[in-house]
């Protein structure tokens, strides 16, 4: 059904090696990649599911699992200085458009 591959992300850091001043941006993106693989596997049963009551149920989880990547995100922005000036700039290059 899923090709037979592991479904989830892998976090590539190594914490032991990682800054300290660093841990915290980790944790964020770790934790924004297990929701993003949350938000892919829930959506992907509900469009498998015959039953529209599970396909809402799944749904929902997905909706709320995207609240959680838009929180770790914004917190990501608040701690990491250079993320939030390429969002912004990115952001304000597309509004020009």
């Amino acid at each position: 059904m899923y090709g037979g591959g592991n479904l989830l992300s892998e976090v590539l850091a190594d914490l032991e090696k990682t800054r300290p001043e660093d841990i915290d941006k980790e944790i964020l993106r770790a934790a924004m990649i297990a929701e993003l693989d949350a938000i892919n596997i829930y959506e992907q049963m509900a469009n498998l599911a015959k039953s529209e009551e599970i396909r809402t149920v799944l749904l929902d989880i997905a909706r709320k699992e995207k609240i959680h990547v838009a929180m770790f995100e914004t917190v990501l922005l608040q701690t990491d200085g250079e993320f939030l000036k390429i969002y912004a700039d990115y952001a304000l290059a597309r509004s020009r458009k």
